[in-house]
């Protein structure tokens, strides 16, 4: 990799894979196997990536961190590709340059970008946290919130929790942090959704998602959309109010600042646009891929399974750089099953029309995020404690 400072010369084609995301962790587990003949670059902001799928079960308390996290690092030197542990704050796509928090300036012959997305921050408020990044909402899940609640409890004070946002994200946050803190008399759910909960589900999925969320005692706001903020009060847009003492954001994604300053083509809420080969409309040698992508020729729901669907046509594309062959498109799926955990021991499952609840599809989710793990490695005991 050619860095402003050092006199080395560029020997081989530089691929930098940005953001260790679902595609780039799977793309990486891949060339263990099947190398790409190049220098080859993670830039990650953190050492260890969560799997989106098994963290409401980490927040409940059925997985530990760990066994929900990839260690990129260990994984990045299993097929000797260089790990940079830093956060991307600009990239000039013209020079084909990537600025870093630290300084450095990392240029690259390929980039592909997986960074993610993080919460739409509707609330600027007191108490108020997001459930991304992950490495900053475990560590207040674990510690600062039990210390609260221990505080109103003493003095027998109501806790009102409030999640903003209704889609699965959401409503598993809130069954999670129920079955956490269960044992806690003085806590209560709510829910703030403009649409209704999982509204991008069939009718059937949303009644049984509702009334699971009325027998666990967690109440929904529908039709409530955040106008303001003041006081630990919540005002809706048609006047609705409700205090609050603690706000989790699980809001539509949003992409970092930087890709809308870096010269390459985005959609009007800042994600970079991409044809079927995964490739930036602008600039040809830029690849996105997961939640930071947005597609010109349809419209993608920000969902885990895309981005681990695109693993494979990345790497095929990636290689195809290489070699001078054609690319190959990614033809998302129409429907996939959907496995959402109740946090108690069951799953709600759809796919399309169909819908089922109960304790044996929580058996199979629990065994599909299991196998998916085991692709990687993961963190020590005790390593994400600090």
């Amino acid at each position: 990799m050619l860095r402003r400072g050092h006199s080395q010369a560029m020997k081989k084609h530089t691929i930098v894979l940005a953001g260790g995301g679902h595609t780039h962790a799977l793309l990486l587990s891949a060339l263990q196997k099947r190398p790409l003949p190049c220098h080859l670059v993670l830039l990650s902001s953190t050492r260890y990536t969560p799997y989106s799928g098994m963290l409401p079960g980490v927040i409940s308390g059925a997985y530990q961190p760990e066994e929900a996290h990839i260690d990129l690092k260990v994984l990045a030197e299993r097929c000797g590709c260089e790990f940079i542990e830093d956060d991307i704050t600009g990239l000039t796509a013209d020079r084909s340059e990537i600025i870093t928090r630290t300084g450095q300036v990392i240029q690259y012959d390929t980039l592909s970008i997986n960074t993610g997305s993080t919460q739409n921050r509707v609330i600027e408020g007191p108490d108020c946290v997001s459930i991304k990044p992950v490495n900053r909402f475990l560590p207040w899940l674990s510690s600062t919130l039990p210390e609260r609640l221990k505080r109103y409890e003493q003095q027998s004070r109501p806790f009102n929790m409030v999640i903003v946002g209704g889609g699965a994200a959401g409503v598993e946050v809130a069954m999670a942090l129920k079955a956490r803190f269960s044992a806690c008399p003085v806590l209560t759910l709510h829910i703030l959704t403009a649409n209704g909960v999982v509204a991008g589900h069939s009718p059937g999925v949303r009644r049984l998602v509702s009334k699971e969320l009325i027998q666990k005692g967690i109440q929904v706001h529908s039709d409530f959309r955040v106008l303001s903020v003041l006081d630990h009060c919540i005002t809706g847009q048609n006047g609705q109010q409700l205090t609050y003492d603690q706000v989790i954001l699980a809001t539509p994604a949003k992409p970092a600042s930087w890709p809308g300053q870096s010269g390459l083509s985005i959609d009007q809420a800042g994600f970079v646009r991409v044809n079927a080969f995964l490739q930036s409309c602008s600039h040809s040698n830029v690849f996105a891929c997961g939640d930071i992508a947005a597609f010109t020729e349809t419209s993608l729901a920000k969902c885990g399974v895309y981005a681990v669907r695109q693993a494979p046509v990345l790497h095929h594309n990636l290689t195809a750089v290489l070699s001078g062959s054609s690319l190959k498109p990614y033809q998302p799926q129409q429907q996939f099953l959907s496995l959402l955990s109740c946090a108690d021991g069951r799953a709600i499952a759809s796919k399309g029309v169909f819908r089922a609840k109960g304790s044996l599809l929580w058996l199979w989710k629990n065994r599909i995020d299991k196998r998916f793990m085991a692709q990687f490695p993961l963190p020590q005991p005790g390593s994400m404690d600090s």
